[in-house]
């Protein structure tokens, strides 16, 4: 599934993304022992930058009830940033391994 990332609500990390935004591919679904089953790790295709740090993989869920990332309309969404990839090899994920950036708006894209 390919997502679009845009609007972002921090305002470094939308100065610093491209005017359309910042464009990935859901790579796997995770579950955050704290925060439930339903968020999704994004691969992107241009890393996001954040007080001089750049990642090339974010977690994302919607912040809306009734939405989901993927459906047929766009939805608020958390943006977590991963410190270390190795944080993706625990056994259990909470959301402390992870530190929220931002909010965005995701649209799902079409396949190209």
């Amino acid at each position: 599934m390919r997502i679009l990332l845009s609007k972002f609500d921090n305002i470094s990390i939308a100065e610093a993304a491209p005017a359309t935004g910042l464009s990935g591919t859901v790579v796997r679904r995770i579950a955050l022992q704290d925060w439930g089953d339903n968020w999704f790790l994004l691969a992107l295709d241009t890393p996001l930058t954040n007080h001089g740090q750049s990642y090339d993989r974010v977690l994302i869920r919607s912040r809306w009830v009734g939405y989901e990332v993927g459906g047929d309309k766009s939805t608020s969404v958390f943006v977590l940033v991963l410190p270390s990839p190795e944080v993706l090899d625990k056994n259990e994920v909470t959301s402390e391994d992870f530190e929220h950036v931002t909010w965005a708006l995701a649209t799902t894209q079409s396949a190209p």
